[in-house]
């Protein structure tokens, strides 16, 4: 009899113990699925920043584009004798300019970056006015200049971070 309850006990052990088992092998199987699922977003998260930091930065090089051309045709109007009234180029440079407003409309809520945010708010709100040909002048053109040239280096700076940024734990 005796050797039948210790054979019990020796069963009930051992079923305690592959219970157990089972349980702390869930549970660290459950741990790495989620570890995996959370490094999986980091990266995404990751990649999706940065591409919108590239294409910010590409309206920036098309706002330098066009802020070059407009400073051009000032110049090139005065040289002649001629100031004020409206711009005639071969591009209408509002439409770039609503064009590209349209896009960072789109891209800013999407940045994680509240310098690079703001910098670029800075930057859309100044192309507004030109866009709409209020106060267009050197002194706007040139602060639209130094504010693009100081969101520039806040994305740089922004995705310099992210590169910098360990995905892991």
């Amino acid at each position: 009899m005796e050797s039948a309850v210790w054979g019990f006990i020796g069963t009930l052990v051992g079923a305690l113990a592959s219970i157990g088992t089972s349980w702390i092998t869930t549970r660290s199987a459950t741990y790495a699925q989620r570890e995996k699922i959370q490094l999986e977003w980091r990266v995404r998260q990751r990649e999706f920043q940065i591409k919108v930091v590239t294409e910010l930065q590409e309206i920036l090089g098309e706002f330098i584009r066009v802020t070059g051309r407009i400073r051009h045709i000032d110049e090139m109007r005065e040289s002649a004798g001629r100031t004020g009234g409206a711009l005639s180029t071969g591009e209408d440079l509002s439409d770039v300019f609503s064009q590209q407003l349209r896009r960072i409309n789109v891209l800013l809520a999407r940045i994680d970056d509240a310098r690079a945010q703001g910098s670029i708010q800075k930057v859309r709100e100044t192309a507004v006015k030109i866009s709409l040909g209020v106060g267009v002048g050197m002194q706007t053109m040139l602060q639209f200049s130094n504010e693009i040239e100081c969101a520039n280096t806040a994305l740089t700076a922004y995705l310099g971070s992210i590169y910098s940024t360990k995905l892991g734990h």
